[in-house]
């Protein structure tokens, strides 16, 4: 027996676990431990090749009907679940080219992948219409409140498209709950979540160092100079004092062409912006463009010290 426990460990964990698939592989695997028999053992019980056993208990394939009939009459497994498993995954292995490419829960680590993995569970669920999987939610959340919130069609709908993640743990399990993710599935979700949640604060604390750290640059009068020289550099003359602020627009004059426009520091260092009058290939980024005009009543009134009117920030068409 202990022999055959240990043989159990060592098999592959299902991919997808919580998916039709997988779940039926995990179905076939708990009826043959329960029996204490080995796949060769189980494969002579039900009257066919080891490989077929390996196949169906692997979650990689769909299992011939047969295959499963088969655990249910010689392993004991439950008839109606087998069907229901059975069917479910047979939905799905129609669908399967189609579903999004997403990692295993238990690696998900980023939000991209999160919310890849959150429409695959949706699209293996058969995806369900918004009106359904709002349906399906809002008996159980108004028996326990405090594990789910409400999901909307609309909050359903941004969720299963990737724009957006769950706002809350609550809104995830009834996300979850609408895609039909149950059981100890839902505690593999949550850690998940928390796990792309950490990250994402991280990564928030990091850009914001970073750019205080990009604002040191510039602080005092030996970094304004600096960065006049920098903006001379690329070709665009400062018609008024640096802000004080890379991230800032700033208000240049193209050399080449004479337009003014508003550019910032830090993007033009990093070749994201420039004149897209006389360079549109270069820029990444639209900037705002004044007219030959617009521009020098602007640069006049920065020189004079006075406030440009209106007009004098018009765009040239």
């Amino acid at each position: 027996m202990e022999t055959r426990q240990r043989k159990a460990r060592r098999l592959k964990a299902v991919p997808y676990s919580e998916s039709p698939s997988g779940m039926l592989a995990l179905a076939l695997r708990e009826a043959r431990w329960a029996k204490g028999l080995t796949q060769k053992q189980t494969a002579d019980a039900i009257g066919i090749s080891a490989s077929s056993v390996q196949r169906a208990e692997s979650g990689r394939g769909m299992p011939e009907e047969h295959v499963v009939k088969g655990y249910v009459d010689k392993l004991g497994l439950d008839a109606k679940r087998a069907k229901r498993l059975w069917g479910k995954a047979s939905r799905s292995a129609g669908q399967r080219r189609t579903l999004t490419s997403a990692p295993a829960v238990r690696l998900l680590n980023n939000s991209d992948d999160f919310a890849d993995a959150l429409r695959r569970v949706w699209e293996e669920n058969g995806k369900p219409p918004a009106q359904t999987m709002e349906s399906r939610v809002e008996e159980v959340w108004k028996e326990a409140k405090s594990e789910y919130v409400f999901l909307s069609r609309s909050a359903a709908n941004r969720i299963t498209n990737r724009r957006q993640l769950p706002s809350s743990e609550k809104q995830l399990r009834s996300y979850l709950l609408a895609c039909e993710v149950q059981g100890s599935r839902i505690r593999v979700w949550l850690a998940a979540y928390q796990r792309v949640r950490a990250r994402e604060r991280e990564e928030a604390l990091a850009k914001r160092k970073a750019e205080e750290e990009e604002e040191k640059r510039w602080t005092g009068w030996g970094g304004r100079s600096r960065a006049e020289q920098a903006m001379t550099a690329l070709g665009l003359d400062p018609v008024e004092a640096f802000p004080g602020s890379s991230m800032v627009p700033w208000t240049v004059r193209c050399q080449r062409c004479g337009a003014v426009l508003r550019v910032r520091l830090a993007a033009a260092l990093r070749g994201q912006s420039g004149c897209r009058v006389c360079r549109p290939r270069r820029s990444a980024h639209q900037v705002p463009v004044l007219s030959r005009r617009a521009g020098a009543n602007y640069e006049m009134a920065v020189r004079t010290g006075s406030s440009p009117s209106h007009r004098s920030h018009g765009r040239s068409p």
